[in-house]
C-alpha cells in the first residue's frame, strides 16, 4: 500500500475542501443545455439518471475509497481489484479524456465574453486569434496554479463552487421572476420550464438518456485521486461524495428549468447555455449589467473546474512512475511545494497542443467529432474499470467482499456505462456513413488503447526504471 507521506506529498484537504471540489469536478453545464433539448420533461430524466446511475456511482466509489484510500484514485483500486494493467489503462483512458476536454477551454471561454458584453462582441465567439491567446493565458494559469500544490488550490475549489452557486442562485430567482417583462409585453415562456411527466420514448430520447445520466453525473469518484493529500482520506471521500450528490442534482434541475423559461428547446446554444440564458433573462437596464457579471462568473467557474481537473490528472503519472510503469522521472516533487510538476507541466503541455490543433481542425465536423465520440468511449472504458472493481472482489473470499447492493449498484453503473460507449460510435451531425463513421470511432479508441498497453507493456518490462 502506498503511503503519501513516503513520497513527500502535503495533506492540504479536508473534507470542507473535497465537498466543493466535488462541484468543480462534476458540474458540466453544458450538459444541462443538452437536458434541455428533452424539453420540459427533462425532470424524469436527471429522476432517472440518478436511480440508475449517480446513486449507484456514489455505493461504489463509498466502498472503493474505504478500501484504499490511495493517491490515484480509480488507478489504485483497479489495481489491486484486477490487475496492474487494467489500473494502468484507466488512468490512461481518464488522462485521453482529461486532456481533450480540457483542451476547448479557450472556445469557451470566447463564446462566454461574446454573451457578456453583448451583440457587438459577437465575433469574439468566431475569432481564432482571440481563442489562441485565451488558450496561451488560461494554460499559462493553469500550470501557475497547480505548482504551489492544494495549498492554494483549495481556494481555487472554493472561489469556484462559490461562483456556481452565486449562478444558481441568480438562475433560481430568473425562474420565478423575470426582470425584462413589461404590462405592455409581459413574459412568456416557450414551454414550462418542468413538467412531471414521462419523455415520448424515441431512439432520440433514449440516446440522450444515456450522454446526459453518464456526462453530467460522473465525477464524484474523481477527488480520490488526492486521497494521498487528504487528511482522514477514506471518510472525506466517502462523506464528500454523499453530501454533493444532492446539491448536484439541484442545481442541474434549476439549469435546464431557467433555459427552457426563456429559450425554446430546438435553439438552445450548446456551446453556451447558461450565459444564453442569463443574456436573455437580464438583458435589460441595470440586469443586463447583472447578467454579464454572472456570465463571466460562470467563465470563472469553467476556469476553476479546469484547473483542478489538470491537477487531478497530474498526479496519475506521478502513481504511474511509483509503480515503475512510466520513468521515475515523473515522480520528481518541487524541492518546496513537493508537487509533481514534471508531470503537471507534460499534463498542461498536451493539452495547449490539443486546444491548437482543435482550433486548426476547426470547421472539419466529422473529423472533430469522430475524435470527441473516441474520447467518450475512452471515459467509457475508465468507467467499466470502476464499476468493475466490485465485481471484480466478489471473486474473492476476503473481509473486502462486497455486499447485495454495492454489486447490483456496479452493475447497474456498467450497463449504463456500456450503453454509452455503444452510443459514441453513432453521430450526432451529418456524415457521408454512418457505419463508416462507426468503423472510424471504433478504431480510432483502439488505437489510442492499444498505445496506453504498448506503453505499459515497455515500462514493466524494463530491468530497471532510469531517473532523469
Amino acid at each position: 500500500m502506498v503511503e503519501a507521506g513516503e513520497h513527500g506529498l502535503k495533506r492540504e484537504l479536508r473534507l470542507r475542501d473535497l465537498v466543493p471540489m466535488q462541484l468543480l469536478l462534476v458540474i458540466g453545464v453544458s450538459w444541462a443545455g443538452i437536458a434541455a433539448k428533452q424539453g420540459s420533461t427533462h425532470p424524469a430524466m436527471w429522476v432517472v439518471g440518478v436511480l440508475f446511475f449517480f446513486l449507484p456511482q456514489v455505493a461504489v466509489v463509498t466502498y472503493c475509497a474505504q478500501l484504499w484510500p490511495l493517491e490515484g484514485g480509480v488507478y489504485q483500486w483497479a489495481k489491486h481489484a484486477i490487475g496492474p494493467m487494467a489500473g494502468f489503462l484507466s488512468a490512461w483512458n481518464y488522462g485521453l479524456y482529461a486532456v481533450l476536454l480540457v483542451s476547448s477551454i479557450g472556445i469557451q471561454a470566447a463564446t462566454s465574453l461574446a454573451y457578456a458584453f453583448g451583440p457587438k462582441a459577437a465575433w469574439m465567439a468566431d475569432s481564432r486569434g482571440l481563442t489562441f491567446g485565451l488558450n496561451l493565458f488560461l494554460f499559462t494559469l493553469m500550470l501557475g496554479v497547480n505548482i504551489p500544490g492544494m495549498k492554494l488550490g483549495k481556494w481555487v475549489t472554493h472561489f469556484g463552487a462559490g461562483m456556481i452557486l452565486i449562478v444558481t442562485a441568480t438562475l433560481l430567482l430568473v425562474l420565478v421572476w423575470h426582470p425584462g417583462a413589461t404590462a405592455a409585453h409581459p413574459h412568456i415562456s416557450p414551454q414550462k420550464p418542468f413538467v412531471l411527466a414521462w419523455p415520448v420514448f424515441t431512439v432520440m430520447a433514449i440516446n440522450l438518456y444515456f450522454k446526459v445520466a453518464f456526462n453530467a453525473l460522473s465525477g464524484l469518484e474523481q477527488v480520490a485521486v488526492f486521497a494521498g493529500e487528504t487528511k482522514n482520506a477514506a471518510r472525506s471521500v466517502m462523506l464528500s461524495a454523499w453530501i454533493a450528490a444532492p446539491a448536484v442534482v439541484v442545481i442541474y434541475v434549476l439549469m435546464t428549468s431557467s433555459m427552457l423559461t426563456y429559450t425554446p428547446a430546438s435553439q438552445i446554444d450548446l456551446a453556451g447555455p447558461i450565459p444564453q440564458v442569463l443574456a436573455a433573462a437580464l438583458g435589460v437596464g441595470v440586469g443586463a449589467w447583472l447578467g454579464r457579471v454572472m456570465i463571466l462568473g460562470l467563465m470563472l467557474y469553467l476556469i476553476a473546474s479546469y484547473i483542478m481537473i489538470m491537477a487531478e490528472t497530474s498526479r496519475l503519472p506521478l502513481v504511474a512512475g511509483w509503480d515503475d510503469v512510466l520513468p521515475a522521472w515523473f515522480t520528481k516533487l518541487h524541492p518546496r511545494y513537493r508537487t509533481p510538476v514534471r508531470s503537471l507541466t507534460v499534463i498542461v503541455g498536451l493539452s495547449a497542443l490539443a486546444s491548437v490543433l482543435a482550433s486548426v481542425g476547426a470547421g472539419r465536423e466529422e473529423a472533430f467529432q469522430v475524435l470527441q465520440n473516441s474520447n467518450q468511449i475512452c471515459f467509457g472504458v475508465y468507467y467499466c474499470a470502476m464499476f468493475g472493481v466490485p465485481l471484480a472482489m466478489a471473486f474473492r473470499r476476503t473481509e473486502k467482499t462486497p455486499g447485495f447492493w454495492i454489486l447490483v449498484s456496479a452493475v447497474l453503473g456498467l450497463i449504463v456505462t456500456v450503453a454509452e460507449v455503444i452510443l459514441a460510435n453513432f453521430p450526432i451531425v451529418e456524415v457521408n456513413s454512418t457505419l463508416g463513421f462507426a468503423v472510424k470511432v471504433l478504431l480510432t479508441a483502439v488505437g489510442l488503447n492499444l498505445v496506453g498497453f504498448w506503453i505499459y507493456w515497455r515500462g514493466t518490462r524494463k530491468p530497471e526504471v532510469l531517473a532523469i
